[in-house]
């Protein structure tokens, strides 16, 4: 819950800046295309509010959920108000909406506050059972230990030699030298003894490696936007560029930049920890694919103009819709299409297609690019998380989450994903999604 309400927090706080946006350009320009954004908005934060209020769990973040709904119907009411009187320079309009808006977001970051705070002490609580826990597995572990020994001293001599090495095997492993398999010729009992803990020893090199991975991965995505933050900071504190607002605009840019990027590499890291853990929400509903579709490459559209990448999406007609998460729908896209643009260099093209085989009830979603392309040995790989690909320029780009957290929920809704490639000639990812009944 308490996760949950510092997201749903922060993406009302995203989409109501989304939303002030397309109110300004509607306020100046009079452009209908702006206030149809404005009114799209409304359904999405409606939703996100009743969601937040359904996942608050103490009176007083119930009243401030109340109190954001509360304010944000005001500002709709407000908008309409100055849309219908053609009111687009108010000082008294500006100065009510900001204050609206400014309350809005200081009752989310409060609700996310409390919700961190919660978290925190159910996380301490945890920590002591973890204590206890593991208190009661060093007395089982010396336990079995001692068992060992007492059962080597009974057995026959022919079976000291093996009992013997698993011993020494067991010690080294405890200190984390995983070393050769254990070879065990007999008895068979001791054989399938060594059989089991040769696979517990695998098992512990994976994990081993996870920890690596996972400990390279933060070091890698936490550091770099935290030392352009510190060094950026340190700058404005320092004065450096004082009576220079380009300067000092440039060196606020960064910081924001850096931030959202520490917020996104925690998201996902979250995100796949709860899919991991099977604690991932999903509502499903009927939904029509390509029109997630066409949000997302709206939402991306900014960073392929400036790339000069043409998106090609003609879907056919008469696509039956889907039976899907639209939100994770939505983000299994953008990972995929965020990938794309990534990899495809400038003038490149990206195309997406959709196709159904309503005799298997499937429908087909796949999205071409003309990057640099994927080698064959890392097709499978690619999928797993902190897994990266080099762009066969030498610079290896991603989190190494987004395709993981896509298998998950594309697995989720029960259909498959995969990808495509030849270097130097692009890449093809697909996913497929049943069909609604």
């Amino acid at each position: 819950m308490d996760v949950q309400a510092i997201k749903i927090s922060e993406e009302i706080v995203q989409a109501i800046y989304i939303q002030t946006g397309s109110e300004e350009k509607y306020l100046i320009s009079g452009d209908a295309a702006f206030y149809r954004q404005f009114a799209e908005m409304n359904g999405y934060l409606n939703r996100k509010m009743e969601e937040l209020t359904q996942v608050c769990d103490t009176a007083e973040k119930k009243i401030l959920a109340v109190r954001i709904a509360d304010l944000h119907n005001r500002y709709r009411a407000l908008f309409e108000k100055a849309a219908k009187e053609r009111n687009r320079t108010s000082f008294e309009y500006s100065a009510e909406k900001e204050k609206m808006i400014s309350e809005i977001e200081q009752s989310c970051i409060k609700i996310a506050n409390l919700s961190d705070l919660s978290r925190s002490e159910k996380l301490q609580a945890s920590e002591i059972i973890s204590g206890r826990v593991a208190r009661v597995i060093t007395v089982t572990e010396a336990a079995a230990v001692m068992l060992v020994v007492i059962i080597s001293l009974l057995i026959t001599r022919s079976i000291n030699t093996p009992i013997r090495l698993l011993l020494e095997k067991t010690k080294t492993t405890a200190v984390g030298e995983f070393g050769k398999p254990l070879v065990v010729a007999s008895p068979p009992e001791i054989k399938e003894l060594a059989d089991s803990f040769n696979n517990m020893c695998e098992r512990l090199k994976e994990l081993d490696q996870m920890k690596i991975d996972f400990i390279n991965h933060l070091s890698h995505e936490l550091r770099t936007p935290l030392t352009a933050i510190k060094e950026a900071s340190s700058m404005l504190t320092e004065g450096l560029f004082a009576g220079i607002p380009d300067k000092q605009s440039e060196l606020f840019n960064i910081i924001n930049e850096e931030c959202e990027r520490l917020i996104k590499s925690v998201s996902r890291i979250l995100d796949l920890s709860r899919m991991e853990a099977g604690m991932a929400d999903f509502s499903f509903e009927e939904v029509d694919a390509g029109l997630i579709i066409h949000k997302n490459i709206s939402k991306l559209f900014p960073i392929a103009r400036r790339k000069n990448i043409e998106i090609i999406f003609d879907p056919p007609d008469n696509i039956p819709p889907v039976r899907a998460d639209e939100e994770k729908i939505g983000q299994v896209i953008e990972n995929l299409l965020g990938n794309a643009l990534n990899f495809t260099p400038e003038g490149g093209r990206i195309s997406i297609c959709l196709s159904k085989d309503e005799e298997k009830g499937w429908l087909e979603v796949s999205i071409t690019d003309t990057g640099c392309g994927i080698p064959q040995e890392s097709l499978e790989e690619i999928f797993n998380k902190f897994k990266r690909v080099d762009d066969r320029k030498g610079t290896v780009r991603g989190t190494g989450l987004g395709l993981s957290i896509a298998k998950h929920i594309i697995n989720a809704h029960g259909g498959s994903i995969w990808a495509e490639s030849e270097p130097g000639k692009g890449s093809v990812f697909f996913f497929s999604l049943p069909l609604s009944r």
